[in-house]
C-alpha cells in the first residue's frame, strides 16, 4: 500500500513515527516548511528519513502558515498512484488550496488531526470554511475524545473517526519509580538550584502570550516564600517575565532557564515536585505527558486538549479553569502535594511512542483490507 502524508513541519516525534510506518508501507511525505517560526532551532534534530521526503517552496508567514500551489499541483499530478492521501492539517493556505482541489475532483483524503479546540464564537466565514474542509474528508484520525468532539462539531461523521495514541515519550524515557527527596536534592545541586525551598514547581514551553505564563507568575507572587518556580524555554515574552520577577522581588525563588531539547529536559525535570501549565489554548499539549513521565503531579489548564485525555483530578493532578484564580492557588498550596507520583508514571506508560506506533499500524491495517 502506498501512502502520501502531508505535514506542516518535521517535528522529531513525527519523523520517528513515519520511520516506523515506513517499515510496513511505501511512504511519500511532503513537508510544507522546514521549521515552525516559534520553535527554537534546537527543537529540530537531523533524523534520518527512511521514506521519500519533499520540502515545498513557497511563501512562509506566521508561525506555521504557507502559501504555494505546489502541494495542489503535486496531488493533481500524482494522486492516482496513492492508496491513501493523509492530510495532517487544513489551515494553511497551501492545505486549503489542495483540499479544495481534492473535494472538487472527488479525490478521497483522510484528515489526520493532532487535537482541536472548538471556538463557539468565531467569524461565520471561518466556521463555514472549517466545516467545508473537515466535513468533506473521507475518514479521520484523532488522538482523543476532545479532538473527536471538535471534528464532529465541524461536520465530521463520528462513525468514520479512528483513534490513535499521541505521544513524544518512549517507554525507556519513563521513570521506573518516583525519585526520593534525596535524589531530587542531588539533582538540584547538580543543576545549580537551591535546596532551600519546600515545594518546587516547573513549567516549560514557548515564552509567548498563549502559554499564559504571566498569569502563572501573578499567582506565584501570592504563594508563601517556601515555594520555588522554574520556567524553561525561550520566546518573545522573556523580558516581560524578568521585569515582573524583579518588580515583585522574586529573583531568589523564580528562575528562567533556556530551552532544553527533550532528552536533557526530561532529566532536568528530576529537580522538581510538580508541573503546571495555565495555557490559554493548546490544540494538544505534549508537555503534560512529558511531565507525567518523570513522576510530576500536574496542574493543567482546561484549555489544553490533552489534559482531558491524560489528567484525572486527585489521581495524577488537576484540571483547572484558568479564570478561577483562587481555585488554582488552593490547588498549588493545599492539594497537589497529596497526589501520588506513581499514578503519573502509570498514565504515561499508557501513552508512549511505542503505543502510538502500534495504534497507527492498527488503524492503517483497516484500509489494507
Amino acid at each position: 500500500m502506498k501512502i502520501l502524508f502531508v505535514f506542516n513541519h518535521p517535528a522529531p516525534y513525527k519523523i520517528n513515527l513515519l520511520n516506523e510506518i515506513a517499515k510496513f508501507y511505501e511512504l511519500d511525505v511532503i513537508f510544507e516548511r522546514k521549521s515552525n517560526s516559534n520553535r527554537p532551532k534546537d527543537f529540530y534534530y537531523k533524523e534520518e528519513c527512511n521514506f521519500n521526503v519533499e520540502f515545498l517552496n513557497g511563501i512562509y508567514f506566521g508561525e506555521e502558515n504557507h502559501f504555494s500551489f505546489a502541494l495542489k499541483n503535486s496531488i493533481k499530478k500524482n494522486h492516482k498512484k496513492y492508496d491513501l492521501i493523509i492530510m495532517n492539517g487544513y489551515s494553511t493556505v497551501s492545505e486549503i488550496i489542495a483540499i479544495n482541489y481534492m473535494i472538487k475532483h472527488k479525490i478521497k483524503y483522510i484528515l489526520y488531526v493532532n487535537g482541536g479546540v472548538i471556538h463557539r464564537v468565531e467569524k461565520k466565514i471561518k466556521r463555514k470554511l472549517k466545516q467545508y474542509l473537515i466535513s468533506n474528508a473521507n475518514t479521520y484520525f484523532s488522538p482523543c475524545q476532545k479532538s473527536d468532539e471538535f471534528l464532529v462539531y465541524y461536520g465530521a461523521n463520528k462513525e468514520k473517526i479512528y483513534n490513535y495514541v499521541y505521544s513524544t515519550i518512549y517507554e525507556k524515557d519513563i521513570l521506573n519509580k518516583p525519585l526520593t527527596l534525596k535524589e531530587k536534592q542531588a539533582e538540584r545541586e547538580k543543576n545549580g538550584l537551591s535546596n532551600n525551598f519546600q515545594h518546587y514547581f516547573v513549567t516549560f514551553g514557548q515564552f509567548i502570550d498563549r502559554k499564559n505564563n504571566m498569569l502563572l507568575l501573578e499567582l506565584f507572587a501570592k504563594l508563601p516564600n517556601y515555594n520555588h518556580l522554574t520556567l524553561v524555554g525561550s520566546g518573545e515574552e522573556e523580558n516581560k517575565y524578568k521585569q515582573f520577577i524583579k518588580e515583585h522581588h522574586m529573583e531568589n525563588r523564580v528562575k528562567i532557564i533556556p530551552f532544553k531539547k527533550q532528552p536533557s529536559l526530561l532529566k532536568f525535570l528530576h529537580c522538581f515536585d510538580y508541573f503546571i501549565s495555565l495555557s490559554k489554548e493548546d490544540i494538544y499539549g505534549h508537555m503534560i505527558n512529558e511531565a507525567l513521565s518523570q513522576g510530576l503531579p500536574t496542574i493543567a489548564s482546561n484549555r489544553i486538549v490533552s489534559s482531558y485525555n491524560l489528567i484525572t483530578n486527585n489521581y495524577n493532578g488537576f484540571i483547572v479553569d484558568i479564570s478561577n484564580k483562587e481555585n488554582i492557588l488552593d490547588i498549588m498550596q493545599n492539594l497537589i502535594n497529596k497526589v501520588d507520583p506513581n499514578n503519573c508514571l502509570k498514565t504515561s506508560r499508557e501513552n508512549t511512542i511505542e503505543k502510538m506506533i502500534t495504534s497507527h499500524l492498527e488503524v492503517l491495517k483497516e484500509f489494507k483490507k
